[in-house]
């Protein structure tokens, strides 16, 4: 363990063997399966290099890999140089495709040009009539086909000899809920029975598209773009929930208009949110066997000072596949602090089915001075106070296997509310030993054998931490506190550990000793001993 050479207290408490040990994190129990799509894995994968691609070209080619990879993995793309090394990272054998140096949308051409004998019909749509991107989708899942603007079917099929269709989709329904009636009657009862998506042309999609289509098309699940916020379009969501009969542990993948307010209207439906807008080449790795893992449970310190504030810090964001592929990879690849102070990393439980070899990636790259926590709110996004009573139980029978399975010991619990039936329920049957309640209400307690403490303050900017801590400094020297720090990966994340380190140093410097940093787990174990020894169950808020 490394430590910062300023006299901060910075414990590691159990050295569990080495970071690239693969023993050391195998998990002893099965991994969980049937959350996600899965298609077979090959060994002649292609590679279509669209980094040169323009956005519409981007997006297309990701439509074009989720129908290519149906049923086996074949092609990965490069959309973002990150996207190199984590294929390289699998060391295995693939072939990139030529693509021109002069030509418009390389990327796209080449893996059209490979596979063009796949696509029997071409849906044509229009920007203005923004669901007919949506329409075109769906269809090309279903059909064999492919979404293409009219410029861009003539580029595409410029100099090359297709036999196929085309269908145009323009004006062939008035509005957009006709589209969605339509759509709900000839295309939801083909669908995927338990992944659906929020995904479509966002106001940044003509510069920067999202990236999850080829996982949409790969898996058929129904796509939609509409705003709950809007009275009219969530009826129309309702009724797509509603008539699709999604049970407990289904999803939507995406991101939806309102942002994380979509919860409110599909949890009353048994189904849960990952998010997942910029997720790349979801086609690709879920092909890999699932997985499961496991870590060093929590340790307590022996002892606790009166007058002293205990803290953990968590990474944020890692609920969100894209953060897992995108932010918080670039922070384990890029900061070479890392390591150096203890620090949690939200992700995703549903790894061990959608992407085994990410998380498998992130466990062998862990230091001791690292933890893997679960983001909110468990094995899913859900909102505990919203999400469907008669399919609730259900969900944290499930909650607690894909917990267990991914190795997390601590997570964070979003809108649950602490003291009612709902928080009751997860404490008892999550099987964390710690949880941090988003809602910030909470202080910490110890119930029933599990510490819940606030998740805390969100740190946005360097300086958010020392004020926050300088704020909880107890008054009353007669006991210990007990705090989480909750930095924003996509703010706060990047360069991160040198922040904090700065961070940490301020504050020994004007409090001396006040301060001990410890990972997650560890700092649960610690409350709950100081609490058991104490024989008390809270602390102030």
């Amino acid at each position: 363990m490394r430590r910062i050479g300023i006299g901060l207290c910075i414990i590691g408490l159990l050295a569990w063997g080495c970071g690239t040990d693969r023993k050391t994190y195998e998990g002893d129990i099965p991994p969980q399966s049937g959350q996600f799509y899965k298609n077979k894995m090959t060994d002649q994968v292609v590679v279509a290099d669209c980094r040169r691609d323009t956005p519409i070209g981007r997006m297309t080619a990701t439509a074009l890999q989720g129908l290519v990879n149906q049923d086996t993995a074949r092609v990965y793309l490069y959309l973002a140089d990150h996207h190199v090394r984590q294929l390289n990272d699998t060391k295995r054998n693939f072939q990139v495709l030529p693509a021109g140096v002069q030509t418009r949308n390389p990327g796209l051409k080449s893996l059209f040009g490979k596979y063009a004998s796949r696509v029997k019909t071409i849906y044509l749509w229009n920007p203005e009539e923004e669901w007919t991107w949506n329409m075109a989708v769906m269809l090309s899942a279903h059909n064999q086909g492919i979404p293409l603007t009219a410029g861009l079917k003539e580029e595409l099929l410029d100099g090359l000899a297709w036999e196929g269709k085309t269908e145009n989709l323009q004006g062939r329904w008035a509005s957009k809920g006709e589209a969605y009636e339509w759509a709900m009657k000839e295309i939801l009862p083909r669908s995927h029975p338990s992944v659906l998506f929020s995904v479509g042309l966002r106001s940044d999609w003509v510069h920067n598209p999202w990236t999850l289509y080829d996982y949409a098309v790969a898996s058929k699940g129904f796509a939609f773009w509409l705003d709950d916020a809007d009275s009219t379009e969530q009826q129309i969501i309702r009724q797509i929930c509603q008539k699709g009969k999604y049970r407990p542990g289904s999803i939507v993948m995406g991101y939806a208009k309102s942002g994380d307010d979509l919860l409110t209207t599909v949890n009353q439906y048994g189904i849960g949110y990952v998010v997942s807008d910029y997720y790349s080449n979801g086609s690709f790795w879920c092909s890999y066997p699932n997985k499961s893992f496991k870590q060093r449970p929590g340790v307590a310190l022996e002892k606790v000072e009166a007058g002293k504030v205990y803290v953990s810090i968590i990474f944020s964001d890692g609920d969100n596949l894209q953060f897992d592929q995108n932010a918080l990879y670039a922070i384990w690849t890029e900061d070479s602090l890392r390591g150096d102070i203890p620090v949690g990393t939200t992700l995703a439980a549903g790894l061990q089915e959608i992407n085994p070899f990410l998380l498998e990636w992130y466990y062998s790259h862990k230091s001791d001075n690292d933890e893997l926590v679960a983001g909110p709110s468990g094995f899913q996004f859900i909102y505990g106070r919203d999400y469907q009573e008669e399919g609730y139980d259900e969900w944290l029978e499930l909650n607690r296997k894909w917990l267990a399975s991914a190795g997390f010991s601590v997570g964070c619990l979003w809108h649950t509310t602490f003291g009612t039936d709902r928080f009751d329920r997860y404490i008892k049957t999550s099987g964390l030993k710690g949880i941090f309640d988003g809602d910030d209400k909470t202080g910490t307690v110890l119930q029933d054998g599990v510490i819940i403490m606030n998740q805390g303050a969100h740190l946005v900017q360097e300086g958010d931490m020392y004020n926050s801590l300088v704020y909880h400094t107890p008054v009353d020297s007669t006991r210990p506190l007990f705090i989480n720090l909750y930095p924003t990966a996509a703010t706060y994340g990047y360069h991160g550990i040198a922040r904090l380190k700065r961070e940490m140093a301020r504050l020994e410097a004007e409090f001396p000793g006040k301060y001990v940093y410890l990972l997650p787990g560890d700092l649960v174990a610690t409350a709950r001993r100081y609490f058991e020894r104490q024989n008390v169950k809270t602390s102030d808020k």
